[in-house]
């Protein structure tokens, strides 16, 4: 299994991963002084709630678009695409109810946890755990983001 106590560069992490993955703890760091938590505290509230919030409400503001354009010019595709939203929403609901059931409780157990879920995902896809990190937490967020705002864009036009 992937192990967080392997020396990044001579496991074949190279710069470019181990660096971005710095920046971000230096951030978590830094907004856990400011809100007095540690680094697992702040790992939790910002990597699981508030970006899974923040992921959350994205999903929802298309299905508000597509009701706000079925009111103002109703129609059979526009109601289609009503439940269209309706359904791509309850995706995220139910993704959500989900992650917020695997990681309950307090805090410090569900940072341990999470990083035990990331090492099983890092030896499944045989990359390291700074990798996954990156992966699920800056690059899916963002390319879920911001498709979402694609949607809502796509829609309101």
């Amino acid at each position: 299994m992937a192990s967080l106590s392997k020396n990044p560069l001579k496991s074949g992490i190279s710069l470019i991963v181990l660096l971005p993955f710095m920046i971000c703890v230096g951030f978590l760091q830094l907004l856990g002084k400011i809100f007095h938590l540690n680094y697992k505290q702040i790992s939790v509230v910002f990597n699981l709630w508030v970006q899974g919030v923040l992921l959350l409400i994205s999903a929802l503001i298309p299905l508000g678009a597509s009701i706000w354009a079925a009111c103002l010019s109703p129609s059979w595709i526009s109601i289609l695409c009503v439940v269209m939203m309706v359904a791509y929403a309850s995706i995220y609901v139910v993704g959500s109810v989900c992650l917020y059931q695997h990681y309950k409780g307090p805090m410090e157990p569900a940072f341990d946890l999470c990083v035990d879920d990331l090492l099983k995902i890092a030896d499944k896809w045989n990359v390291s755990y700074y990798t996954v990190n990156l992966i699920i937490f800056i690059f899916w967020w963002l390319a879920l983001v911001g498709v979402n705002t694609f949607i809502t864009i796509q829609l309101l036009s």
